[in-house]
C-alpha cells in the first residue's frame, strides 16, 4: 500500500511540475510557448505511461530517490513562483522553470525505466 501511495504522489508531483510553467513562462516568442506546450504534453504522456506500467510490490531505492528529487524540484518551483509574483516576467525565471521541468521529466523517465526493470 505504501508503494502505491508513493507511486501516486510521484505521478501527481510530476504532473504539477509539468503544468506550472504554463502560468509562469510568458514571452512574445512563439518558440518558448511551443517549448512549454510540448513539455506539458510530454509530461502528461510520461505520467500516463508511468501509471500504466505501474510499480512493483517492494520498496526500492529508486522510489525514494525519485520521490526526494521530485519533492526538491517542486519546492524550487514554489520559490520560482514566488519570485515570479514579486518580480514579474523575466528571462531568468523562464529558463529556470523550463530547466526544472526537463530535469523532472528525466528523473521520471529514470523512475519508469527502473520500475519496469526491477
Amino acid at each position: 500500500m505504501l508503494v502505491f501511495l508513493i507511486h501516486i504522489l510521484i505521478s501527481f508531483m510530476v504532473l504539477a511540475i509539468t503544468l506550472v510553467p504554463a502560468q509562469i513562462v510568458e514571452m512574445k516568442s512563439s518558440t518558448l510557448k511551443n517549448i512549454v506546450g510540448i513539455s506539458g504534453l510530454l509530461g502528461i504522456i510520461l505520467v500516463g505511461t508511468g501509471i500504466f506500467i505501474g510499480v512493483g510490490e517492494a520498496l526500492h531505492a529508486y522510489l525514494y530517490i525519485t520521490f526526494t528529487i521530485q519533492l526538491i524540484v517542486l519546492c524550487l518551483f514554489f520559490l520560482i513562483y514566488r519570485l515570479f509574483k514579486k518580480v514579474g516576467h523575466s528571462k531568468f525565471i523562464n529558463i529556470c522553470s523550463i530547466c526544472l521541468v526537463i530535469f523532472s521529466h528525466l528523473t521520471y523517465v529514470y523512475y519508469i525505466i527502473a520500475s519496469f526493470l526491477y
